[in-house]
């Protein structure tokens, strides 16, 4: 085998050991700017097998949830009013599109930064 090739198995074999066999990617602490009466949705396909660990923070408070669509509803697993913070893990029991939703109650423009991660149970 060629030492490229070699290289690129030993790379995987330890970012599997390191990272555990379920853990998906991190997604780093990201940023964005949502408008007044604007929202902003970071979304996920997710499975009984997952834990979702999340959190945020902005200067200015903000409605968060995290939602599903099933038929006609909308479930909420987490739903929280006028929050500058919080921080969590979701145990998923359903096979669905999870989404973490920001909603800017404000009349200006908030700064919110967020960080999740999913790790299989």
């Amino acid at each position: 085998m060629s030492k490229i090739f070699m290289t690129m198995v030993l790379v995987s074999l330890l970012s599997f050991f390191l990272n555990g066999c379920g853990a998906l990617p991190v997604k780093n602490e990201s940023e964005v700017i949502i408008n007044p009466s604007k929202l902003y949705e970071e979304c996920m396909e997710l499975t009984p097998r997952d834990v979702l660990f999340y959190s945020f923070k902005s200067f200015d408070p903000v409605d968060f949830n995290i939602h599903y669509h099933e038929e006609r509803n909308i479930i909420y697993p987490v739903f929280k009013k006028d929050s500058s913070a919080e921080e969590g893990k979701l145990y998923v029991d359903k096979e669905q599109t999870y989404c973490l939703m920001w909603t800017n109650i404000q009349t200006k423009p908030v700064r919110v930064t967020y960080a999740f991660r999913v790790e299989r149970k």
